[in-house]
């Protein structure tokens, strides 16, 4: 099941909507700033600070899991706003 946020994102890549809840949405927050690895860390701080967060270590799973099976996926999601 996706989140709102994921849905937007389906209908418009650029829409810049996350939500931290999500293991999609922080999975696509965390490539976005690729490769910038400040940026990533930035990025898991504030997801560590929602209480419902999906963990780091999925978070970084999840990455880890999207770079290979899309080794460009950093270089897509790069183009798209960060929001939180």
């Amino acid at each position: 099941m996706t989140c709102t946020a994921c849905q937007a994102h389906a209908q418009n890549p650029l829409s810049g909507q996350y939500h931290f809840g999500c293991l999609e949405c922080c999975t696509r927050l965390v490539l976005s700033t690729r490769p910038n690895k400040q940026a990533a860390a930035g990025m898991l701080a504030a997801i560590d600070r929602f209480p419902q967060n999906p963990g780091r270590e999925r978070i970084l799973e999840s990455v880890r899991q999207a770079l290979t099976k899309h080794p460009s996926a950093s270089t897509s999601a790069g183009s798209q706003s960060e929001s939180a």
